[in-house]
């Protein structure tokens, strides 16, 4: 995953966390709330383009153009995402297929951090140096 740091890493534990809560389908005057668009994740906040996004690293270079980018993050091995899912799945099926993604991604990252802290840690090891 090119481009990883950090604040990748706390937006989608923050993302995962609001899907947790249920707030994708709490009460709401007006329209429904959207993934990762109407998230506290989101840095877009009404801007017509995606300023420095995190997720963006997971979206398809096709699909960098869309109007809401994220929601073209392939979510499965069958391919759905936000935005096939809203055309022909239902809320618990979009909900499901991302908190699956969430979760599975947050594992390989977290991984990777506890890999790279390993081999920092072996590398600046006293024992593992040349005399």
């Amino acid at each position: 995953m090119p481009g990883y740091d950090a604040r990748t890493l706390d937006t989608l534990r923050l993302e995962l966390k609001f899907l947790e809560l249920g707030l994708y389908h709490a009460p709401t005057p007006g329209r429904p709330l959207f993934v990762f668009e109407d998230s506290p994740a989101c840095p877009r906040r009404g801007a017509p383009a995606c300023p420095n996004c995190a997720l963006m690293q997971f979206v398809p270079f096709a699909c960098r153009c869309e109007l809401v980018p994220c929601h073209h993050i392939r979510l499965n091995d069958g391919g759905e995402t936000v935005d096939s899912l809203y055309r022909t799945g239902t809320q618990e099926e979009l909900e499901e297929a991302l908190r699956n993604w969430l979760a599975a991604t947050i594992r390989k990252l977290e991984q990777k951090q506890i890999q790279a802290g390993n081999i920092a840690c072996f590398e600046m090891s006293p024992r593992n140096t040349v005399a």
